[in-house]
């Protein structure tokens, strides 16, 4: 007789409450994603040489050298960036993808549920 009680109330906590924290959740993975790449940054600092790594203009150095030197930083720096902006993009689609993919499951987890225990009751009694 308690099943019947337990049943209305798991289905009003499965799709209001867990759905609100399942969404929190889902932010917040997006929220570190988005921050531990912090693709704004990069992209702010896309040309910026790599690890502020240059080299001073000096009367007794060659001037070709220098900027030859600093030119090559920054096009290091412009290719370790990018590939970190193409893969904070990635895992942020993947996250997103993955998300909606689980509301998707989680929506329709009690009905798979329900119907595999019906199923297997028929199957066990004929």
């Amino acid at each position: 007789m308690s099943f019947f009680y337990i049943l209305p109330n798991y289905l009003i906590w499965h799709y209001s409450y867990a759905f609100n924290d399942i969404k929190n959740i889902w932010k917040n993975f997006i929220v570190f994603v988005y921050n531990v790449f912090s693709i704004p940054t990069l992209l702010f600092t896309l040309f910026s040489p790599w690890m502020k790594i240059n080299d001073g203009y000096n009367v007794n150095e060659s001037l070709l050298n220098t900027f030859v030197f600093n030119l090559l930083m920054r096009f290091f720096g412009v290719f370790v960036r990018l590939i970190f902006i193409i893969i904070g993009l990635v895992t942020l689609a993947l996250t997103l993808l993955l998300g909606v993919a689980f509301f998707i499951l989680w929506a329709v987890l009690p009905f798979v549920l329900f119907g595999v225990f019906f199923w297997s009751i028929e199957h066990l009694l004929f």
